[in-house]
């Protein structure tokens, strides 16, 4: 790997993530339920602690759990997964176009943590149905934009 393509994968996991938190948390404007998914991130990985007993999960009500390493969380598996989609998925995905190629990498992660992550680890019900009926929508519209900015700047390796 390049140090360019993998610069320039880094950099479109960085603005894919700011594009998600950016439309997560705007979402209430458009009338769908505003999801802060820093925060999630932040319960997850920084809520429990040795000395209580805490079972794991973001549904922890935990007083004072830090945001930013939260952002910091979020930040690292959007450059993750857009090195994962730069470097081996992309390929696989039967799309000539770069950003509607992103765009499902964004659709199949929305699913794949709407079934798996968030009912398992954050607690939220299949889809976030915990949250709110319409919750899904808005996260597949912010995958959706995560997908389409990465499809728009990461290189693809053949």
């Amino acid at each position: 790997m390049e140090l360019e393509f993998f610069l320039m994968a880094v950099f479109a996991g960085f603005m894919g993530s700011y594009g998600l938190v950016t439309m997560s948390l705007w979402s209430d404007s458009l009338g769908l339920p505003r999801l802060d998914f820093s925060r999630a991130m932040s319960k997850l990985t920084y809520a429990r602690t040795f000395e209580e007993e805490v079972s794991p999960g973001a549904g922890v009500e935990a007083p004072n759990t830090p945001y930013w390493p939260g952002m910091i969380v979020l930040f690292m598996n959007g450059i993750f997964f857009a090195l994962l989609y730069s470097s081996v998925v992309a390929q696989f995905i039967p799309i000539d176009n770069l950003v509607l190629k992103g765009a499902v990498w964004g659709v199949v992660l929305w699913f794949v943590s709407g079934i798996f992550f968030v009912p398992f680890y954050l607690k939220e019900g299949f889809m976030l149905s915990h949250i709110h009926p319409f919750a899904w929508l808005t996260s597949l519209k912010v995958h959706l934009v995560y997908g389409l900015m990465v499809g728009w700047i990461a290189p693809v390796s053949i």
